[in-house]
């Protein structure tokens, strides 16, 4: 047992529950969604080396030398060392921004705990059960911190009194941190350690960076930075203790002015907080989502072109941050995935909203931009306003050429844990974020991700992540 009186008794107990969490303890629906996590995960990192973020940080990586190429950068051929597989794949990850999402707290645990955990398993020749053991503890741990600091309320970038963190790079070191020293098997003490380092070295202050490449590497260097902390907490080096009783939750003002100690390990063993984690299916933000649903089926089901629509009113809970009287122009792919406008009217004269709106070729068309300066507008909704804190709706009110009036509204987007995917379309995601590869590499991904939690090691899933111009 640890000594509470050094350790802090918060600290203590996240750091023996993390270190004694076996696979056998975890109920079979999160084994599940951790599966499905990893695979989401994976499409994830590998759609993003398609963008400049992933190319650039991958041709980063190749570029150091030092260590043992011992894990894989998923998607290619390519080996690095264990700390630069995860800063690629973590990277990568974020690139899209199409991942999951904590419901309480915007924490993305799909671009961290996968990646961590399996190279980490590469590296070390452990099994598919080591790996999802490791991603839950990893998870749960980082969720809890998340609600502690109340990151994403008064501690984040979206109040105006707010430190300014991104919950992702603010506290993913805490769980990847976990999740190694739970695949090296480190004893509670070591534990403590491994959870320190990765609390007192804080990364992702949002505002600078939030709308360039800088995001994006937040998860990264969590995973990077999470896997060197385990090696380094196996070492024996002290890095600290009291955690949460002394660093994130004393008041400092660091990360929040407002926290909640207790948070940081209620419920745990009892209470899944995996189980509060949505899965997102658009390339545009969060609050976005229920909007494009409403719009999408609308159109769907009505069967309307562009030129049958005479007004979009897209219905909001989030005028205030997100919508601007003025029409402004996206002047690249970020600015167009921030730009709700200019989304809806893409889907109004595509039928459809994915990555390829978010092209130059799209976010340049004349006729895209003028139908959103002239047809779409944001309309603030009261009654969507009264149903948020614990979901994210949003609607849409199409206008017909004739006259007629079609709306929809989500009270949750669909992913959600009240409006869930279903396996078959989280494996539909999956190959559509893969397209670029033929549907037997996704098959062979998915089949080896599904039974996961037989196979001895990782050698099977890291040569199915392979492209099969790169397989031996």
């Amino acid at each position: 047992m640890l000594d509470e009186e050094i350790v802090g008794p918060v600290t203590a107990r996240v750091a023996e529950w993390a270190a004694g969490l076996a696979y056998g303890d975890i109920p079979s629906d999160v084994v599940e969604f951790t599966k499905r996590s990893i695979l989401d995960g994976i499409g994830c990192a590998v759609r993003g080396l398609e963008f400049e973020t992933g190319a650039l940080i991958l041709d980063y990586a190749r570029s150091l030398s030092a260590g043992t190429p011992d894990a894989g950068v998923w998607g290619t051929g390519i080996d690095l060392p264990v700390r630069a597989a995860g800063l690629v794949n973590g990277t990568a990850a974020h690139a899209p921004n199409i991942g999951d999402s904590f419901n309480a707290h915007p924490v993305h645990t799909n671009y961290l705990m996968p990646q961590a955990a399996i190279a980490v398993a590469e590296k070390e020749g452990l099994s598919g059960r080591d790996v999802i053991a490791a991603c839950v503890a990893g998870t749960e741990v980082c969720l809890r911190a998340a609600v502690a600091t109340d990151v994403s309320g008064r501690g984040g970038y979206f109040d105006a009194d707010g430190r300014g963190w991104q919950a992702t790079g603010a506290l993913g070191a805490i769980g990847t941190s976990v999740a190694t020293a739970r695949l090296l098997g480190l004893d509670p003490g070591r534990m403590v350690q491994a959870l320190v380092l990765g609390g007192t070295q804080l990364a992702g202050v949002y505002r600078p960076s939030g709308g360039h490449m800088g995001k994006s590497l937040f998860a990264g260097k969590a995973v990077a930075g999470g896997i060197e902390n385990g090696y380094v907490a196996r070492t024996g080096f002290v890095a600290g203790y009291r955690l949460y009783e002394d660093g994130l939750c004393f008041g400092s003002g660091v990360v929040s002015p407002n926290y909640n100690l207790a948070e940081a390990a209620a419920g745990l063993g009892a209470m899944w907080r995996s189980r509060e984690v949505d899965f997102c299916i658009h390339p545009a933000k969060k609050t976005f989502n229920a909007n494009i649903d409403s719009l999408l089926e609308i159109l769907r089901k009505e069967r309307l072109k562009a030129g049958d629509i005479a007004r979009i009113d897209l219905l909001s809970a989030y005028v205030s941050a997100h919508a601007h009287e003025v029409f402004r122009e996206p002047k690249n792919s970020t600015e167009a995935f921030n730009n709700l406008r200019y989304i809806a009217a893409a889907t109004a004269m595509d039928g459809d909203y994915w990555f390829d709106q978010l092209s130059e070729e799209k976010f340049t068309d004349p006729d895209i931009l003028r139908f959103a300066s002239e047809k779409v507008k944001i309309v603030r909704s009261p009654e969507l306003e009264r149903q948020t804190g614990r979901s994210w709706p949003g609607g849409a009110e199409v206008t017909t050429a004739d006259g007629q009036i079609h709306h929809v509204r989500f009270t949750a987007h669909k992913g959600e844990v009240t409006n869930p995917l279903t396996g078959q379309e989280l494996e539909a995601k999956f190959r559509r974020m893969t397209e670029r590869f033929d549907t037997r590499w996704a098959d062979r991904v998915v089949d080896v991700v599904d039974k996961l939690e037989t196979l001895d090691d990782m050698r099977e899933l890291k040569a199915a992540l392979r492209p099969e111009s790169a397989r031996g």
